[in-house]
């Protein structure tokens, strides 16, 4: 199977895989599942060998004496912050991720709404904010987001080497390829022991009828924990579902009751389009909505363009615009970077100097101002695809990287793959491309807060 593999299949190579070799059943010596921590680092891994432009996992150092000191001061902070949980004994139980500028704050567009609605009996973590976290107020019994636990890094499975010689072992066999598995599996495998830990502690202490999170993907230990003390816990959809990508879908032949899986007990999704997209295996979805991602149709001004960047698309979409400008030259871009890129503006702004029709867009325009400036919107996958879809723009897409993960999307949009093609497909005036514009599917609705208290009280109760 390993001959001809690309990245187009690569994934339906990789769950094939896990199906053939019962790769979920895979225990460690305590009897801890850990294939479902370890997947989304080991497909990545194999992706990057077959040429994908992803970022590569981070590796932990090796443990010094000054990280074994680190550890002790992080397991006080642990046992701190796990004491003012339980004094607070919050009703319900929150996972933030305050990622998103509002004027002077931070803010998480899409927990912080339905965080409001519990707010007098419920109590946030926050995973990115660190100034909404105030041990001032913790020490004195104030309400404040709670860090989340401090990850140890000195301590490694003692099994360590034998998990590592195992999917090595299906790597080889399955894909033909050798990666660095240690690294890949060493930091995923810390954070999940570390926070199952902290989270089976404080749970055995104080059980909250729910958990509540938006889910970055170093949640595994919050999800095993959880199931373990029969806590609750929903997550929140904060951005596309497909079949390719992983973290939202499993084996056809896994069910949510399998042992080894590490998952939220719901998923609350945008609108019912994204319950039927891959396969997660929870108990149950529900349509909630997002206020931040409904977008109405907006009319615009055809002329000008805008990119949606990304850490993993900048090189390409950058050299695209680049080109497309000396193209277009009349015609304003919008270069509307990721978040994770905003301390790499003055770099980029630089690098389009010698263009002036390309702008360079941080957080000084929300997405919202930007489609009402734009007809076409260019990207390869983003999120931001939908929203300007259900804007009524007129989506092209790159056919670099992942871009295949918007497969579900090629009835409704333009693919290209050169400046002068989609130069061609900007200019259009005889109605050749964008015929299916007026199907699109309905991808976000407006927050629904009574049907999310439905959904809460089902799976609370």
């Amino acid at each position: 199977m390993n001959d001809g593999v690309t990245i187009r299949d690569i994934v339906d190579a990789f769950v094939e895989m896990e199906e053939t070799e019962d790769l979920f059943s895979l225990q460690m010596m305590d009897g801890t599942y850990y294939w479902d921590v370890v997947r989304g680092n080991v497909l990545i891994g194999i992706t990057i060998l077959h040429g994908a432009s992803l970022a590569v996992p981070s590796s932990l150092s090796v443990p010094s004496f000054a990280s074994k000191t680190k550890d002790l001061a992080k397991r006080f902070l642990n046992r701190f912050t796990r004491q003012c949980l339980v004094a607070r004994a919050p009703k319900y139980l929150f996972i933030t991720y305050q990622l998103t500028r509002r004027g002077s704050r931070l803010v998480d567009p899409i927990s912080d709404p339905v965080y409001d609605l519990l707010r007098e009996d419920a109590l946030a973590i926050e995973l990115w904010n660190s100034a909404a976290i105030s041990y001032r107020d913790m020490l004195f019994g104030r309400k404040t987001r709670m860090p989340a636990p401090y990850i140890r890094t000195a301590q490694r499975p003692a099994d360590l080497p034998q998990i590592v010689e195992t999917v090595s072992a299906l790597v080889r066999r399955f894909f033909g390829v050798s990666i660095d598995v240690h690294n890949l599996l060493l930091e995923p495998l810390t954070i999940f022991r570390e926070s199952r830990s902290y989270y089976l502690q404080l749970f055995a202490a104080y059980r909250p009828k729910a958990v509540v999170c938006l889910n970055n993907g170093t949640l595994k230990g919050l999800f095993s924990a959880a199931k373990t003390m029969h806590v609750p816990t929903l997550e929140l959809q904060h951005g596309e579902i497909n079949s390719k990508n992983i973290l939202w879908s499993y084996p056809e032949s896994i069910p949510s009751s399998h042992a080894g899986l590490a998952l939220p007990t719901a998923l609350l999704t945008f609108s019912d389009y994204w319950k039927d997209i891959g396969h997660l295996p929870v108990r149950s979805m529900w349509s909630i909505g997002s206020d931040h991602f409904y977008q109405r149709p907006v009319a615009g001004d055809d002329g000008g363009i805008l990119f949606v960047s990304a850490s993993m698309h900048q090189e390409a979409l950058m050299g695209l615009a680049l080109e497309l400008a000396d193209l277009v030259p009349r015609r304003k871009i919008y270069f509307k970077l990721h978040p994770q890129q905003f301390n790499q503006k003055a770099a980029i702004v630089d690098a389009c100097s010698r263009r002036p029709n390309i702008v360079v867009v941080s957080d000084e325009m929300q997405f919202p101002e930007l489609l009402e400036r734009c007809g076409h919107v260019i990207g390869i996958y983003s999120t931001t695809i939908f929203i300007a879809l259900q804007a009524g723009k007129k989506i092209c897409i790159f056919k670099r990287s992942n871009y295949f993960m918007n497969e579900g999307l090629y009835p409704y949009v333009e693919l290209f793959d050169s400046a002068s093609e989609l130069r061609s497909v900007l200019d259009d005036t005889a109605g050749k491309y964008f015929r299916n514009s007026s199907r699109v599917p309905v991808f976000f609705q407006p927050f629904d807060a009574e049907r999310f208290m439905q959904a809460l009280d089902s799976v609370a109760s």
